[in-house]
């Protein structure tokens, strides 16, 4: 699965459970959290996966084996 259906996914599945819960901070919440997955879907189809990637590998820390 490539990481642009993963976002759509994620988001989908933030905004089928804001639909669910009835206290309104967390239906907020999800439909905030689905925002930033739609972001996360049309960065990645504008600057393509490999910036994605690569701007993780960078923020993360170098780790010991």
């Amino acid at each position: 699965m490539s990481d642009a259906d993963l976002y759509r996914q994620y988001a989908k599945e933030a905004i089928h459970g804001s639909s669910k819960v009835k206290d309104e901070n967390e239906k907020q919440a999800l439909v905030d959290l689905a925002f930033t997955w739609a972001q996360a879907l049309m960065s990645d189809r504008v600057l393509g996966s490999s910036f994605v990637a690569e701007s993780r590998q960078r923020d993360e820390p170098a780790r010991r084996m």
